[in-house]
């Protein structure tokens, strides 16, 4: 293998995961992040067990890279604060959204921010299942939602004329189009119904 001029870096696992970002979290190979950093890709298994490993790495210090609340706002600001900070993340890693769908395994860092949230609504009158349905459901739809607006995009960018699509009419319009798409709308939908699962205190 042709090596890079200079030094190879020293590896570490996050020097890794933020080559396999730089080089595109939803597409990148072994190979291509031991090219990137100057060394012969078996060497990247002293350090990661293997792909899957290392997208859950990349995850981690993807997500990382965002600010996200704390738990002491009110239980429906914090959950719109919760899928805006997944849509920084997604914007600022182009492939994430998709990324985060393939992997083996979801991202610890993530996880353990979500059992915080899912504490700070079961606080707030919520039973602990529906908290933690609630959490994850805003990721989830805002990762989706943000894979498929990035979808769209790919195929405005091309030759595909939204005309030829087959969409039903309700859906037929510049919100599903632009911007977040839908996901505000839904976001809003899920709230009104979560209001009503509130347990009532005397």
């Amino acid at each position: 293998m042709e090596r890079k001029p200079g030094r190879p870096r020293a590896l570490t696992v996050d020097v890794i995961a933020a080559a396999a970002l730089d080089d595109g979290i939803a597409t990148f190979s072994m190979p291509s992040v031991a090219r990137r950093l100057g060394v012969a890709h078996s060497g990247l298994y002293r350090y990661v067990t293997d792909r899957d490993d290392l997208l859950v790495q990349a995850l981690d210090m993807a997500f990382l890279s965002t600010t996200w609340p704390s738990g002491d706002a009110p239980w429906d600001d914090l959950l719109v604060a919760i899928g805006d900070s997944v849509w920084r993340a997604c914007d600022a890693h182009p492939g994430l959204d998709r990324a985060s769908q393939m992997a083996s395994n979801a991202s610890p860092a993530l996880l353990a921010k979500m059992d915080a949230w899912v504490t700070a609504l079961r606080d707030q009158h919520f039973l602990v299942e529906d908290a933690a349905v609630a959490v994850e459901f805003v990721i989830s739809l805002a990762i989706d939602c943000s894979a498929q607006m990035a979808r769209m995009a790919r195929m405005e960018r091309g030759t595909l004329d939204r005309s030829d699509l087959p969409v039903l009419k309700a859906y037929d319009n510049d919100e599903v189009w632009s911007g977040r798409g839908m996901y505000d709308r839904k976001l809003e939908i899920v709230i009104a119904g979560l209001a009503s699962r509130r347990i009532e205190t005397v």
